[in-house]
């Protein structure tokens, strides 16, 4: 680093935090005008990017058509900031806890990722920024670096194949994190302090100024230390969010938005699999099995988004975004591989990672009548390319005796193994959509035609390996409903995806694409009497031409290689419900079940991470009067059912049930406290087993916030 990392973080935040002070002069009165052009939808509903007071969303953005969620043909959740908060959630994984068919903690506490599993597939590469992908490589390792959830106004979740909208990707869905944006309605800053019992601190602030009744622009920085239960695995981060709207004219719109992220985050050892059931668990949790005087790490992430908002009148929209996202990740690590007795085998990565990243998504949306029947239409093109260099070295460390621990004095042994990746890769889409209504009736049709390329290869010490493809694949969405006038709708839709796979089959031929198709059976409930809403999905989903390792004889010798003959079928209903009740009560609770089987590898099995049952339940409570009028108490349940760590089907992972309490208190004079404590039990629990480690769930952590707001 060329910088000492609390010196650039003080400058980065001191930086913001003096321009959000310093821009209130700026602001004037802005009339009667409350939202600019881009918050304004087709047919007039919430906006699906906007700030919300409460819990319960009517709109998301992930349907890129304004179409409320009551009417959208899928199911769709929507975590607001305000919820966030509630929780006490610090990153994206710990916002969906309390989601319908969201697994989280992949890795235990993971201050690098933010690892998720959705309907039994790991949606590595499957989540968006403001509706771009946000990735980090086409080739594993394909993990997307976490963004810094204080960043994010809302977090949003489209279950099933989602590829009719978004392209190639698993068939189980995505997630789409909305930023922070300027807002036309007032001036608002927020300054913030914040500790927790791991050792962890934040300071954070948040400024909106508007400029006149054309121009506000928005400021979000927060800098820190986010530790884990072992104190060294933490992730030193300093972020800065910028975001601004102009109004060209009274029909087009200008936004900007930019990030950065400079972080350092560790890599989790986890602990050794042979010692899982042979010492206290409550010991092994919080132990170090790496080494502070090693593990490094230095990543920066910058985003940079331009977006227009044009009315041409009569109902017809144009939208687009184009993001550059820039990547460059070096570190060091030590991992476990495997023990003997109490000694804990160790070997050393050495990582060092560079892409960039072009995107946008451009459509036209309007609507038009053939006599009875009224169609919505929308019109897109989107578009990403990909270039990234990668180098990976392994090598072998001193091992550590788990009951007499030595630290310091790390001896690197000969590198075992060395890879050397560029990846080019460009993906391009054409998409379709009329959303169709007559009466109370509602139908989609959707179709989408994909065009991906992709060239480079990876030079290891064994061997080169190709990554030459071309793909092309049509997917679909088609779905029937009906509205009911007192806010229910139920509806059946069909819809497919497809995810490019590298590699070559048993006959030397690039693999295809494996394909998704799913049928859901939906019932949506908006209440008319107080703000809420409840949703059910029956779902049969299944992955096609999945990779299946088979040996044949040839010339009579057995050779191996691969068919594309597999397949995995999840069935499951998922219930999920939110809302703002009466005398200060809000809910929201959500239960899935999940059934799988494989084809193929591990033929008969069930998925990895997909556990039978899992619930969950947030209550929040504002005592409306009395001398503690304004406090907020909350607290929640999550259940998570036993579920097998992996495909094989040799390990599982016992069920668990997790309490969690927040409260808060906001003072007249805009000062608030928010204390949370998750896992208040402290239950000590395996989340995930990888090749050599297994890793513990998050403890419990009490965290604590002091903010002012004016």
């Amino acid at each position: 680093m060329t910088m000492p990392f609390l010196t650039r973080t003080a400058l980065l935040l001191g930086a913001s935090l003096t321009a959000m002070l310093a821009s209130g002069a700026l602001a004037q009165d802005m009339g009667e005008r409350l939202t600019f052009l881009g918050a304004i939808t087709l047919d007039g509903t919430e906006n699906p990017t906007g700030v919300l007071d409460g819990p319960v969303a009517r709109a998301s953005a992930t349907t890129k058509t304004g179409t409320p969620i009551l009417e959208t043909p899928a199911s769709v959740s929507v975590v607001p900031s305000v919820q966030i908060a509630a929780q006490g959630s610090t990153n994206l994984a710990e916002a969906l806890t309390y989601s319908a068919g969201i697994i989280a903690e992949n890795y235990g506490g993971d201050p690098r990722f933010d690892s998720l599993f959705l309907r039994g597939f790991n949606l590595e590469n499957d989540k968006f920024l403001d509706g771009l992908r946000l990735m980090r490589s086409t080739q594993y390792p394909t993990s997307a670096p976490g963004f810094e959830l204080y960043g994010i106004e809302r977090v949003e979740v489209l279950r099933g194949p989602a590829s009719i909208l978004y392209g190639a990707g698993t068939p189980a869905g995505l997630v789409n994190m909305v930023q922070k944006r300027a807002q036309a309605d007032a001036d608002f800053t927020e300054l913030g302090f914040g500790l927790d019992s791991n050792g962890s601190w934040s300071a954070y602030g948040d400024a909106n100024r508007v400029v006149d009744d054309r121009f506000a622009y928005r400021i979000t920085g927060k800098t820190g230390n986010s530790r884990t239960d072992i104190r060294d695995i933490d992730n030193e981060r300093a972020y800065l969010g910028l975001s601004a709207s102009y109004a060209l004219s009274e029909t087009t719109e200008l936004e900007f938005m930019a990030s950065h992220h400079d972080d350092a985050p560790i890599s989790p050892t986890g602990v050794p699999n042979g010692f899982v059931g042979v010492y206290d668990p409550s010991d092994l949790s919080d132990f170090d099995f790496g080494d502070d005087s090693f593990n490094t790490s230095d990543r920066k992430m910058t985003t940079l988004s331009f977006g227009i908002t044009h009315d041409f009148g009569a109902g017809w929209k144009l939208n687009g975004t184009f993001r550059h996202t820039g990547f460059d990740w070096n570190y060091d690590n030590i991992y476990i591989a495997g023990n003997t007795g109490s000694v804990a085998d160790r070997g050393r990565i050495d990582q060092r990672e560079d892409f960039d990243a072009i995107a946008f998504d451009l459509r036209l949306s309007g609507e038009v009548a053939t006599g009875a029947l009224q169609h919505k239409l929308t019109f897109g093109v989107d578009a990403q390319k990909f270039k990234e260099t990668a180098y990976t070295g392994f090598a072998g460390v001193n091992s550590i005796d788990y009951l007499a621990p030595a630290y310091g004095g790390i001896v690197v042994g000969a590198t075992t193994y060395e890879a050397d990746k560029t990846v080019d890769a460009e993906q391009y889409g054409l998409y379709a959509l009329d959303e169709m209504r007559w009466g109370n009736w509602r139908a989609t049709v959707g179709l989408r035609h994909d065009w991906t390329n992709q060239s480079g290869q990876n030079v290891t010490t064994f061997e080169t390996v190709s990554f030459d493809r071309s793909d092309e694949q049509t997917t679909g969405h088609l779905s029937l409903g009906y509205v009911w006038d007192r806010g229910v709708h139920a509806y059946l839709a069909y819809a497919t995806s497809f995810l490019p796979q590298p590699g070559v089959d048993f006959d030397g031929n690039p693999l295809r694409p494996t394909t998704g198709e799913q049928w859901e059976l939906g019932v949506k409930y908006e209440p008319v009497s107080f703000d809420g809403l409840f949703t059910a999905a029956l779902y049969d989903l299944s992955e096609n031409d999945r990779n299946t390792g088979v040996t044949e004889i040839i010339g009579g010798a057995p050779v191996s290689g691969t068919r594309q003959i597999g397949k995995a079928n999840i069935r499951g209903l998922e219930l999920e419900g939110v809302a703002r009740l009466d005398n200060g009560w809000s809910v929201k609770g959500a239960y899935t079940y999940s059934s799988t089987k494989i084809t193929g590898d591990n033929n008969g099995n069930e998925l990895a991470n997909t556990p039978r049952h899992a619930a969950s339940l947030w209550l929040n409570h504002e005592i409306q009067q009395g001398r503690f009028a304004g406090l907020i108490l909350g607290g929640g349940l999550r259940h998570l059912g036993s579920r097998w760590a992996s495909d094989a089907n040799t390990q599982k992972l016992e069920a668990v049930t997790l309490l969690d309490l927040g409260a808060s208190y906001e003072w007249d004079n805009g000062v608030a406290f928010r204390v949370n404590l998750n896992n208040v039990t402290d239950e000590d629990y395996i989340s995930a087993v990888g090749f050599s480690s297994s890793y513990f769930g998050d403890g419990r952590n009490l965290q604590a916030n002091l903010t002012y707001k004016w």
